[in-house]
């Protein structure tokens, strides 16, 4: 067969050959430019190192630690590549923690909550530099963690406290994190009027304007225990009682000189222990003096002894009036009927401050707190409801206030001056108790609801339909025939959790029959919304706590954007059970670090007057504003 070439495929045929790529090697354009090497990025890159360093400074210490620890860490660990590439002070750690690092637990948290229904717990404040904020908290059953959480949401910034300004601010909240407004169940508020007022009041404008007819109001029941304890005390019992232990505190508090006299005092007389120091009693919250009463008891002989010395040597008028006051043994009767109700009450104001609460038990606790102060006077054959009955026209003549307090008495001549405290130690029962049943009706239903759903209450064969509960929370007419059904079926499957209220109940929202359905789906539903209401305001003033230690006198100049992002993050790592060294940031975030998009802002604070006459930014000033003494700290 002949074969016919042309010239061009003699050519591809001759570039082919080994002769010829031998020879044009040295004039191949591959071998005379130089190829660039470059290393495959790891999860060890200086972009996840620096956010690792934007997570540690954001929940430990101040932005402007940056600028020294990123150049600490290039110095130690010269051998680290990620360490040597790191180009990061305060200004980039900043806008890392605002723009990427917060962003991303505020997403955390929204993808939590999902279409579940939520609600808000508000209450307003004031930061260091005379700020006025909004602190709000969400609390909401979370199906991924199997649990009821409560959780900082965010702080907004307000012009004024009015209640449409209030609104609006909680309005764009939610708007800005696409949570439903609809979804919203309840809402958390103190006992301002602000907040409770019956026609324009926050609660009734945003019921009426969100168009949410279900929507229920809980007042903090922390706050109506302190008010109830105050009206309590005025006018019943003597004001030197509270001068007494206020002014205590007072006079060691200055003076390391009077401390060391104390102590050395002590000491000798109690076989070389030390005093515990007396505590500050909060002028706004007479609840708080409890642990300080405890104290004063327990050391009361010793600072009867110290002022007794300190009345001659220092010449005081305040010394001569406090050794008066601790020689009275009628002072130390009131403290003593005081420690047993202090106490009580304290108890239970630190049940509803808690989150781990179980929100079924909550009312029997408070419950009992009243049955336990109106019993202290009732007579025993007395057959009256304290908790909505008055108690003043079944007292008991000659009441018995306590083992301590009678063992005291019994020592004190007879006279009218004992039978006067005893009295009045009455009278403040008796006050308190109608106080407690005045401040509280408006959480009983509520809480009533709640203990109806607890795991001891709902697992009984005989129990009551739950309709009226229903009704209270929404649920639509042609379901609640079936929610009772469901209700009544509860005790037909074998259930792993039959301690835990909230545990149980998540089981329930769990549990799947054969054909992969869930036959508790509604009434499991509506027990987390119930279960999901707050009953306190605690975790607020937790937030407005940690604001107090990020924005300190120091970094005054902290923008509210900068604030939020240091609390959301702290908030989002708590929530998770983790900490800055235990938590992996994904790639999604880290890839973020050094690019635009971490210096462009994820949210729109208002700049303040001082940054928008100098045309620069509220962000600005977090680089400028914050101390350099800061370094030393």
């Amino acid at each position: 067969m002949s074969e016919f070439y042309a010239k061009l495929c003699d050519i591809k045929k001759h570039a082919a050959t080994t002769k010829h790529k031998k020879s044009s090697e040295p004039y191949s354009s591959s071998s005379r430019q130089k190829k660039l090497q470059y290393s495959a990025a790891t999860e060890s890159s200086c972009g996840r190192s620096e956010a690792a360093l934007c997570l540690f400074i954001c929940e430990h210490t101040a932005f402007l630690t940056a600028d020294h620890l990123t150049e600490l860490c290039k110095k130690q660990f010269m051998d680290s590549k990620s360490a040597a590439g790191m180009r990061m002070h305060r200004r980039k750690c900043t806008k890392i923690i605002v723009n990427v690092l917060s962003p991303h637990f505020v997403d955390l948290l929204v993808a939590d909550i999902g279409d579940s229904k939520y609600s808000l717990i508000i209450d307003e404040g004031t930061d260091i530099s005379i700020t006025k904020l909004l602190g709000v908290v969400v609390r909401y059953f979370s199906a991924a963690r199997k649990s009821i959480v409560t959780t900082f949401l965010a702080l907004i910034e307000l012009d004024d406290g009015t209640a449409v300004t209030i609104v609006r601010a909680l309005e764009n909240l939610l708007t800005r994190m696409g949570l439903d407004k609809k979804r919203l169940l309840g809402i958390g508020v103190d006992n301002a009027s602000v907040n409770t007022g019956v026609n324009n009041g926050i609660f009734e404008t945003i019921k009426r304007e969100w168009q949410l007819p279900n929507l229920i109001m809980v007042r903090c029941i922390c706050h109506s225990l302190q008010l109830a304890l105050s009206h309590a005390v005025q006018g019943t019992l003597p004001r030197n009682v509270d001068f007494l232990v206020r002014e205590t505190h007072m006079w060691f508090s200055h003076s390391s000189k009077r401390k060391a006299a104390y102590s050395q005092l002590y000491r000798s007389l109690c076989d070389g222990e030390e005093p515990l120091s007396i505590p500050r009693v909060c002028d706004t919250r007479w609840i708080s003096l409890e642990p300080a009463v405890v104290r004063v008891l327990d050391q009361w002989d010793m600072l009867l002894k110290h002022f007794e010395q300190a009345r001659s040597t220092e010449g005081c008028y305040t010394a001569e009036l406090l050794y008066q006051m601790y020689s009275d043994p009628l002072n130390k009767l009131y403290l003593l009927y005081l420690r047993p109700m202090l106490r009580e009450v304290q108890r239970t104001n630190k049940a509803y401050e808690r989150n781990d609460a179980d929100p079924a038990k909550l009312l029997e606790d408070l419950t009992l707190l009243i049955k336990m102060v109106c019993s202290k006077v009732l007579i025993p054959t007395a057959k009256i409801d304290p908790l909505r009955q008055p108690i003043d026209g079944h007292l008991d003549p000659k009441p018995y206030l306590g083992y301590e307090f009678e063992k005291l008495a019994s020592t004190l001549p007879a006279g009218p001056e004992v039978d006067f405290v005893r009295q009045r130690c009455v009278n403040f029962t008796v006050k308190l108790s109608n106080e407690l049943r005045q401040r509280l009706p408006s959480n009983f239903k509520i809480l009533q609801g709640m203990a109806r759903l607890s795991v001891g209450a709902c697992l009984r064969v005989l129990k009551e339909p739950i309709t009226e509960l229903a009704e209270h929370f929404g649920v639509q007419p042609n379901e609640i025939d079936l929610v009772n059904a469901q209700w009544k079926k509860l005790t037909l499957v074998g259930w792993a959790n039959t301690t835990d209220t909230i545990a149980f109940w998540s089981e329930a929202t769990a549990y799947r029959d054969a054909a992969g359905s869930n036959p508790f789906h509604e009434v499991a539903q509506l027990a987390v919304d119930v279960l999901s209401l707050p009953h306190s305001n605690a975790e607020v003033e937790r937030v407005f706590s940690q604001l107090s230690v990020v924005k300190t006198k120091l970094r005054n100049s902290l923008s509210t954007a900068s604030t939020n992002a240091v609390l959301s993050v702290r908030s989002g790592l708590r929530r998770l059970g983790k900490c800055c060294h235990t938590y992996d940031l994904p790639d999604t975030v880290t890839r973020k670090v050094g690019t635009m998009q971490a210096y462009s802002s994820a949210f729109a604070p208002r700049s303040s007057a001082r940054a928008q006459s100098s045309g620069e930014s509220a962000d600005e000033e977090v680089w400028t504003g914050e101390v350099e003494l800061l370094l030393d700290i």
